[in-house]
């Protein structure tokens, strides 16, 4: 009787493991910019005891403690996945850099991470080096890396990768975003498109008998719905990049949804595909229980992501290891550097859609920095009166909080990229070209191109055709006993102020001129151009000052709907008073 019932017993098991196939629960992370400790309900540091309180969230602690947690009771298999941009942010990157996040992140011990664009912020080099000390895979399919033979022979850097989960085999495709070259240090990686890159890795996994696919990548969330569109052989994504807060329901922090948890894309052929992604900076874990048949066909999916607030303990030995090192960033954290009474804001769908205020201090700063070093050498107020930076290389705000202190740490999270800063002289129609590139990249979501400025005044008027929406613009002379606003000539030769990385062309921008090339380094990096001012000035309250105004192309289709309206009921009374006349 025995033998019957536990031979029963395996064919049921056998039955429902053939029909099923595989229960799986996907943890993942991204963007997670090196925040090994909390982050304020606000994007930035935590401080005093706000983490007491409920205040602040995340931490590489917490996301571990579940991680592990999940791991040892779940009763499914469990694929913990990191979207990539693990490097910057935080003054333990600024310090520490790569080798502390891949000793954090074999803590964690993901089961594969894909390549974001700041993993190569230091260069193909530094990028090795982090290779070197990690245990786990990363994997990009999208990227030719013959020009960087360190990177081309690394065992760690793959196309794709197999994880066996429940006696089933995984595959793990990567790709990230195709415009990565111009947006992190010059290497001689070529990125090709993310679609035909995915669909040729996909097949090869598919010739080798595997029919679970997940993409797991660093493009933005269109494109990772993009992506879950037109690989047909990709059951899930998972995507970063654009720190996307996706939620199903009310959801449990301040952070508004940009869509469900998950998002629903149809394939042509009618296949449902869930696309995922977990905000940023270690807040929320993602998590999606998945269930497949035995052909690798989802059959359902559902899930949400976990606030990771004060409810959830740091894993100790995760502390335990940052406490060695903790004592160069309480130093920086101590190290008060000014003064602000207004909330810096540094938001990056702030800054990245319009003038912020935080912005307009940091491109201050640059001018100043310039007439400070030229002070000695000079024949009028400046050379440069205009200060250019992107809205991407603004990490953070401030929180002026109780005193208004501005220490070393937080300018340190604000800039962590260490850009130096250079002088640059081009003409007037080069600084229109500029501009007009930073309108056609104004993004409410996350865009890291558009620019906040000093020592200029200008209008876009979104109705017109790229290229040709700056409607008025104006700089501040240099030449000139006072400073003033004056139309800017095409012909005219401007002095600016800017990063490294903006004089490098990064976002697509040029700032050398081609006939009468004229640069110069001012031997100061951006964050150190900042303390100065803080120091030198001691108290800020920097304003919007409509430095830039936009008009906004809906409301000017509004403004002719309404001229139109008026004109009809202006015929139609002529024609009522003609009626009544007749």
């Amino acid at each position: 009787m025995f033998k019957v019932t536990t031979v029963a017993f395996l064919v049921i098991v056998t039955f429902v493991d053939w029909i099923c196939g595989l229960r799986l629960t996907i943890l993942h992370t991204n963007d997670m910019h090196s925040w090994f400790d909390p982050i304020s309900g606000k994007g930035g540091k935590c401080k005093g005891n706000d983490d007491v309180m409920g205040l602040c969230f995340g931490g590489f602690g917490r996301v571990a403690t579940v991680v592990n947690t999940t791991r040892n009771t779940a009763n499914d298999p469990v694929l913990y996945l990191n979207g990539g941009d693990s490097f910057q942010g935080t003054p333990w990157f600024s310090v520490y850099r790569g080798k502390m996040v891949a000793e954090m992140l074999n803590l964690l011990a993901p089961d594969a991470m894909t390549l974001g664009v700041h993993e190569l912020d230091d260069g193909a080099g530094a990028f090795a080096d982090f290779l070197d000390i990690i245990k786990f895979p990363v994997v990009t399919s999208n990227v030719n890396l013959k020009g960087e033979p360190r990177l081309a022979s690394h065992k760690h850097l793959v196309s794709s990768t197999v994880v066996t989960k429940g006696n089933h085999k995984i595959g793990i495709v990567g790709y990230i975003r195709t415009d990565t070259k111009q947006r992190t240090q010059p290497n001689n990686l070529v990125y090709k498109q993310e679609v035909p890159a995915i669909n040729k890795e996909t097949k090869k996994l598919i010739d080798k008998g595997i029919n679970i696919i997940i993409a797991l990548g660093h493009s933005g969330y269109d494109k990772d719905m993009d992506i879950a569109k037109r690989c047909p052989d990709v059951d899930v994504v998972v995507g970063g990049q654009s720190h996307t807060f996706l939620y199903s329901g009310k959801a449990p922090s301040t952070d508004i949804p940009e869509g469900p948890y998950p998002t629903i894309v149809i394939k042509p052929d009618g296949r449902k595909v869930p696309v995922v992604q977990a905000y940023a900076y270690t807040k929320y874990l993602g998590k999606l229980s998945l269930e497949f048949d035995n052909n690798g066909n989802l059959l359902t999916f559902k899930g949400s992501p976990i606030l990771l607030d004060n409810s959830f303990k740091p894993r100790k030995d995760v502390q335990n290891y940052l406490q060695q090192y903790r004592q160069v960033i309480d130093d920086m954290e101590r190290n008060v550097v000014g003064t602000t009474s207004v909330y810096l804001n540094g938001d990056r769908r702030s800054c990245g859609f319009g003038e912020c205020n935080f912005g307009n201090f940091i491109a201050d700063s640059f001018v100043y920095n310039r007439v400070m070093e030229a002070l000695s050498l000079r024949r009028t107020w400046t050379d440069a009166p205009i200060g250019l930076i992107n809205a991407g290389a603004i990490r953070a705000s401030i929180d002026p909080g109780e005193t208004g202190v501005i220490t070393e740490a937080d300018v340190v999270t604000v800039l962590p990229f260490s850009h130096a800063m250079f002088y640059t002289r081009i003409s007037g129609n080069q600084l229109i070209k500029a501009l007009e590139h930073s309108a056609h990249m104004r993004s409410k979501r996350m865009s890291g191109a558009f620019l906040q400025v000093s020592g200029l005044r200008l209008k876009f008027n979104y109705s017109q055709p790229k290229g040709e929406r700056i409607s008025d613009l104006k700089a501040l002379c240099s030449a000139c006993q006072i400073p003033h606003y004056e139309p800017v000539v095409s012909q005219k030769y401007y002095g600016v102020v800017l990063t490294s990385f903006l004089l490098n062309g990064g976002e697509g921008y040029n700032f050398i001129d081609r006939k009468h090339p004229e640069v110069a380094n001012l031997t100061i990096l951006d964050r150190d151009a900042v303390i100065r001012y803080l120091k030198e000035h001691k108290i800020i309250y920097p304003e919007r000052e409509d430095r830039q105004s936009a008009r906004e192309m809906r409301e000017t289709n509004l403004a002719s709907n309404l001229l139109s309206f008026e004109r009809f009921l202006l015929v139609s009374f002529l024609y009522f008073c003609h009626f009544i006349l007749v």
